[in-house]
């Protein structure tokens, strides 16, 4: 099982109610990172089969995959 990192984007008018959508993302298997209520974000970490069934939950509009990107260090080899 490898885990995705996602960021999900909840619905205005569920921002209110964040505590209820954030508990419902859980029992879908999402780990919480991070709740950015104000914001209407909540990331975490879930396994890739899963993040589909996260869009399912009431009150999310979009599941985003992060994309991490690493540079080689300043004194590698130009490849």
């Amino acid at each position: 099982m490898a885990d995705e990192q996602v960021v999900i984007s909840v619905a205005d008018d569920q921002v209110a109610d964040m505590s209820t959508v954030v508990d419902a993302l859980r029992d879908a298997g999402l780990a919480v990172t991070e709740v950015l209520a104000s914001a209407g974000v909540v990331t975490g970490t879930v396994d890739r089969e899963a993040v589909s069934s996260l869009s399912t939950v009431p009150g999310v509009v979009d599941v985003e995959r992060s994309r991490v990107f690493e540079s080689p260090p300043p004194d590698a080899p130009v490849q």
